[in-house]
């Protein structure tokens, strides 16, 4: 797997691919937000938007570094189940179906209260 732009473009140039297919994909959470206050104990809503790009196939949905849920669409809300007081981490990674993460990754620092 290769993680240079400059590659990237080569392959695309080469094979007749766009710039967008050469790559591992895109995530994007919009909310909640980097640094939101959420309510500690309660389910919090996750919007996302990703593009699995040529490898992926489905989301790992990780909560402070553990997988939480495995998700198959590409765009939605899920619902996480309430977090502990406390600064927390959430994550979405794209994965090949073999469970293999290609690189294409985001996350949101929240704090619960």
């Amino acid at each position: 797997m290769n993680n240079h732009p400059l590659a990237s473009i080569l392959l695309a140039i080469l094979f007749g691919t766009t710039p967008a297919l050469a790559t591992n994909g895109k995530v994007t959470i919009s909310s909640p937000t980097k640094g939101e206050i959420v309510k500690a104990g309660t389910k919090i809503k996750l919007s996302y938007e990703a593009d699995a790009g040529h490898e992926g196939d489905h989301l790992h949905l990780n909560v402070d570094g553990k997988r939480a849920d495995i998700i198959r669409q590409m765009k939605g809300t899920i619902a996480i189940d309430g977090l502990a007081p406390g600064k927390h981490r959430l994550c979405l990674l794209v994965n090949t179906r073999g469970h293999v993460q290609t690189g294409a990754e985001t996350c949101v620092d929240v704090t619960a209260k």
